[in-house]
Protein backbone atom coordinates (compact mmCIF):
# COMPACT_ATOMS: atom_id res chain seq x y z
CA UNK A 1 0.00 0.00 0.00
CA UNK A 2 1.28 3.48 -0.85
CA UNK A 3 1.86 6.01 1.87
CA UNK A 4 -0.99 8.45 2.44
CA UNK A 5 -0.71 12.10 1.50
CA UNK A 6 0.85 13.68 4.57
CA UNK A 7 1.62 17.36 5.17
CA UNK A 8 2.76 18.52 8.58
CA UNK A 9 2.85 22.21 9.45
CA UNK A 10 5.06 22.74 12.50
CA UNK A 11 6.50 25.64 14.46
CA UNK A 12 9.62 24.03 15.88
CA UNK A 13 10.71 25.31 19.26
CA UNK A 14 8.61 28.30 20.23
CA UNK A 15 11.35 29.37 22.58
CA UNK A 16 13.24 30.60 19.52
CA UNK A 17 11.04 30.17 16.42
CA UNK A 18 7.57 30.62 15.03
CA UNK A 19 7.17 32.03 11.52
CA UNK A 20 8.77 31.82 8.06
CA UNK A 21 11.62 29.43 7.29
CA UNK A 22 12.22 26.35 5.20
CA UNK A 23 10.47 23.23 3.98
CA UNK A 24 11.72 19.72 3.38
CA UNK A 25 10.33 16.46 1.99
CA UNK A 26 10.23 13.47 4.33
CA UNK A 27 9.13 9.90 3.53
CA UNK A 28 7.10 11.01 0.55
CA UNK A 29 5.39 13.68 2.63
CA UNK A 30 5.85 17.34 3.42
CA UNK A 31 7.17 18.93 6.58
CA UNK A 32 6.92 22.71 6.60
CA UNK A 33 9.13 24.03 9.39
CA UNK A 34 7.73 27.50 10.01
CA UNK A 35 10.69 28.99 11.82
CA UNK A 36 12.71 32.16 11.97
CA UNK A 37 14.84 33.85 14.54
CA UNK A 38 12.49 35.84 16.79
CA UNK A 39 15.07 36.64 19.44
CA UNK A 40 14.62 40.40 19.14
CA UNK A 41 10.82 40.07 19.16
CA UNK A 42 10.83 37.86 22.23
CA UNK A 43 13.07 40.24 24.11
CA UNK A 44 10.39 42.87 23.60
CA UNK A 45 7.66 40.63 25.03
CA UNK A 46 6.81 40.70 28.67
CA UNK A 47 6.37 37.45 30.59
CA UNK A 48 2.63 37.53 29.90
CA UNK A 49 3.19 37.82 26.14
CA UNK A 50 5.75 34.99 26.10
CA UNK A 51 3.28 32.79 27.97
CA UNK A 52 0.65 33.28 25.25
CA UNK A 53 3.03 32.62 22.35
CA UNK A 54 2.51 28.80 22.18
CA UNK A 55 -1.28 29.17 22.21
CA UNK A 56 -1.21 31.81 19.46
CA UNK A 57 1.16 29.69 17.39
CA UNK A 58 -1.10 26.63 17.70
CA UNK A 59 -4.11 28.61 16.48
CA UNK A 60 -2.12 29.99 13.54
CA UNK A 61 -0.90 26.48 12.63
CA UNK A 62 -4.48 25.21 12.63
CA UNK A 63 -5.50 28.13 10.44
CA UNK A 64 -2.76 27.11 8.01
CA UNK A 65 -3.85 23.46 8.02
CA UNK A 66 -7.49 24.42 7.37
CA UNK A 67 -6.40 26.62 4.45
CA UNK A 68 -4.18 23.90 2.96
CA UNK A 69 -7.03 21.38 3.14
CA UNK A 70 -9.56 23.83 1.66
CA UNK A 71 -7.22 24.91 -1.15
CA UNK A 72 -6.41 21.28 -1.98
CA UNK A 73 -10.10 20.40 -2.27
CA UNK A 74 -11.30 23.51 -4.10
CA UNK A 75 -8.38 24.45 -6.35
CA UNK A 76 -5.35 22.14 -6.46
CA UNK A 77 -7.16 18.83 -7.07
CA UNK A 78 -9.61 20.15 -9.71
CA UNK A 79 -6.70 21.83 -11.51
CA UNK A 80 -4.65 18.61 -11.50
CA UNK A 81 -7.14 16.04 -12.82
CA UNK A 82 -10.22 15.66 -14.99
CA UNK A 83 -12.83 16.19 -12.30
CA UNK A 84 -15.52 13.50 -12.30
CA UNK A 85 -16.85 13.72 -8.76
CA UNK A 86 -16.64 17.18 -7.11
CA UNK A 87 -17.18 15.66 -3.64
CA UNK A 88 -14.38 13.10 -3.94
CA UNK A 89 -11.44 14.99 -2.42
CA UNK A 90 -13.51 16.41 0.44
CA UNK A 91 -14.51 12.85 1.37
CA UNK A 92 -11.00 11.40 1.35
CA UNK A 93 -9.22 14.26 3.18
CA UNK A 94 -9.35 13.95 6.97
CA UNK A 95 -10.81 16.89 8.94
CA UNK A 96 -8.42 19.10 10.91
CA UNK A 97 -9.41 17.84 14.33
CA UNK A 98 -8.28 15.38 16.98
CA UNK A 99 -4.66 14.35 16.52
CA UNK A 100 -4.43 16.44 13.35
CA UNK A 101 -4.87 19.71 15.25
CA UNK A 102 -2.05 21.66 16.86
CA UNK A 103 -2.18 22.49 20.57
CA UNK A 104 0.04 24.69 22.70
CA UNK A 105 1.87 21.51 23.79
CA UNK A 106 1.98 19.93 20.31
CA UNK A 107 2.86 22.58 17.75
CA UNK A 108 2.15 20.47 14.67
CA UNK A 109 -0.98 20.44 12.50
CA UNK A 110 -1.44 17.66 9.94
CA UNK A 111 -3.24 17.63 6.58
CA UNK A 112 -3.70 14.13 5.15
CA UNK A 113 -6.06 11.75 3.40
CA UNK A 114 -7.52 8.81 5.32
CA UNK A 115 -4.55 6.40 5.75
CA UNK A 116 -6.72 3.24 5.91
CA UNK A 117 -10.29 2.10 5.44
CA UNK A 118 -12.87 2.56 2.69
CA UNK A 119 -11.93 6.20 2.08
CA UNK A 120 -8.21 5.50 1.62
CA UNK A 121 -6.95 5.90 -1.96
CA UNK A 122 -3.37 4.68 -2.34
CA UNK A 123 -2.96 6.22 -5.80
CA UNK A 124 -3.14 9.80 -4.46
CA UNK A 125 0.41 9.62 -3.15
CA UNK A 126 1.66 8.31 -6.51
CA UNK A 127 -0.14 11.17 -8.27
CA UNK A 128 1.53 13.63 -5.88
CA UNK A 129 5.13 12.40 -6.10
CA UNK A 130 5.22 10.06 -9.10
CA UNK A 131 7.11 6.79 -8.96
CA UNK A 132 7.36 3.37 -10.52
CA UNK A 133 4.56 0.80 -10.42
CA UNK A 134 5.70 -2.80 -10.83
CA UNK A 135 3.53 -5.79 -11.80
CA UNK A 136 2.21 -7.90 -8.93
CA UNK A 137 1.73 -10.81 -11.31
CA UNK A 138 2.22 -11.27 -15.01
CA UNK A 139 1.48 -7.67 -16.05
CA UNK A 140 0.06 -4.26 -15.13
CA UNK A 141 -3.40 -3.60 -16.59
CA UNK A 142 -3.86 0.03 -17.61
CA UNK A 143 -7.43 1.10 -18.51
CA UNK A 144 -7.59 1.89 -22.24
CA UNK A 145 -9.73 4.30 -24.23
CA UNK A 146 -12.92 2.19 -24.25
CA UNK A 147 -12.98 1.26 -20.55
CA UNK A 148 -15.65 3.24 -18.75
CA UNK A 149 -14.48 4.73 -15.45
CA UNK A 150 -16.60 5.45 -12.41
CA UNK A 151 -17.47 9.06 -11.62
CA UNK A 152 -15.16 8.88 -8.59
CA UNK A 153 -12.34 7.30 -10.60
CA UNK A 154 -11.20 3.73 -11.23
CA UNK A 155 -13.26 0.86 -12.61
CA UNK A 156 -15.99 -1.23 -11.04
CA UNK A 157 -15.11 -4.62 -9.56
CA UNK A 158 -16.88 -6.39 -12.43
CA UNK A 159 -14.79 -4.56 -15.02
CA UNK A 160 -11.40 -5.35 -13.52
CA UNK A 161 -9.15 -7.48 -15.74
CA UNK A 162 -9.92 -10.97 -14.41
CA UNK A 163 -13.72 -10.55 -14.16
CA UNK A 164 -13.72 -8.82 -17.55
CA UNK A 165 -11.96 -11.78 -19.17
CA UNK A 166 -14.69 -14.09 -17.84
CA UNK A 167 -17.32 -12.23 -19.86
CA UNK A 168 -18.38 -13.29 -23.38
CA UNK A 169 -16.42 -11.95 -26.36
CA UNK A 170 -13.58 -10.65 -24.13
CA UNK A 171 -10.04 -11.90 -24.73
CA UNK A 172 -6.31 -11.14 -24.72
CA UNK A 173 -4.62 -10.29 -27.97
CA UNK A 174 -1.40 -8.64 -29.13
CA UNK A 175 -1.98 -5.61 -31.36
CA UNK A 176 1.05 -4.06 -33.08
CA UNK A 177 3.33 -5.65 -30.49
CA UNK A 178 1.22 -4.50 -27.51
CA UNK A 179 -0.73 -7.07 -25.48
CA UNK A 180 -4.24 -5.88 -24.67
CA UNK A 181 -7.59 -7.01 -23.31
CA UNK A 182 -10.21 -6.53 -26.03
CA UNK A 183 -13.95 -7.03 -26.32
CA UNK A 184 -16.12 -7.55 -29.38
CA UNK A 185 -19.12 -5.23 -29.38
CA UNK A 186 -21.30 -7.74 -31.20
CA UNK A 187 -21.06 -11.32 -32.44
CA UNK A 188 -19.24 -9.97 -35.47
CA UNK A 189 -15.45 -10.01 -35.48
CA UNK A 190 -15.29 -6.22 -35.55
CA UNK A 191 -15.50 -3.58 -34.11
CA UNK A 192 -13.41 -4.18 -30.98
CA UNK A 193 -13.33 -2.29 -27.70
CA UNK A 194 -9.90 -1.64 -26.17
CA UNK A 195 -10.37 -2.28 -22.46
CA UNK A 196 -6.84 -2.65 -21.05
CA UNK A 197 -3.25 -2.24 -22.12
CA UNK A 198 -1.10 -4.96 -20.50
CA UNK A 199 2.44 -3.92 -19.57
CA UNK A 200 4.94 -6.57 -18.47
CA UNK A 201 7.64 -4.09 -17.36
CA UNK A 202 7.46 -1.47 -14.58
CA UNK A 203 5.50 1.67 -15.47
CA UNK A 204 6.72 5.18 -14.63
CA UNK A 205 3.96 7.33 -13.13
CA UNK A 206 4.56 11.07 -13.45
CA UNK A 207 3.50 13.43 -10.69
CA UNK A 208 0.49 15.52 -11.67
CA UNK A 209 -1.10 16.52 -8.35
CA UNK A 210 1.02 19.22 -6.68
CA UNK A 211 -0.28 18.65 -3.16
CA UNK A 212 3.03 19.30 -1.44
CA UNK A 213 4.29 22.31 -3.39
CA UNK A 214 0.96 24.13 -3.27
CA UNK A 215 0.42 23.15 0.36
CA UNK A 216 3.81 24.56 1.31
CA UNK A 217 3.05 27.92 -0.29
CA UNK A 218 -0.42 28.11 1.25
CA UNK A 219 0.87 27.24 4.75
CA UNK A 220 3.58 29.88 4.66
CA UNK A 221 1.19 32.55 3.37
CA UNK A 222 -1.39 31.66 6.01
CA UNK A 223 1.11 31.90 8.86
CA UNK A 224 2.36 35.27 7.66
CA UNK A 225 -1.21 36.56 7.45
CA UNK A 226 -2.65 35.09 10.64
CA UNK A 227 0.05 34.81 13.29
CA UNK A 228 -0.04 38.44 14.49
CA UNK A 229 -3.84 38.40 14.61
CA UNK A 230 -3.87 35.18 16.61
CA UNK A 231 -1.26 36.53 19.02
CA UNK A 232 -3.38 39.61 19.71
CA UNK A 233 -6.44 37.41 20.27
CA UNK A 234 -4.53 35.17 22.67
CA UNK A 235 -3.42 38.15 24.75
CA UNK A 236 -6.89 39.67 24.84
CA UNK A 237 -8.53 36.39 25.87
CA UNK A 238 -6.02 35.44 28.57
CA UNK A 239 -6.12 36.37 32.23
CA UNK A 240 -3.26 38.27 33.76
Amino acid sequence: MALPLLARVAAGSVGRSAIGGQAQSIAGGMSVNLSSNLTTVQKALDAFGRNQLPFATAMALNDAAFEVRKDTIERVWPKSVKLRNPAFMKAVMMPIRGDNRATKRKLTATVQNHPTGTRHRDYLQRLAVGGVKTPNGRSIAIPAQDMRLRARGGVTAGNRPRPALDKPRTFRQTVDGQEMILRRRTKQRYPLQRLYILEQSPVQIDDQFNFYGEGMRTARRSMQNNFSKRFRQAKRGARR
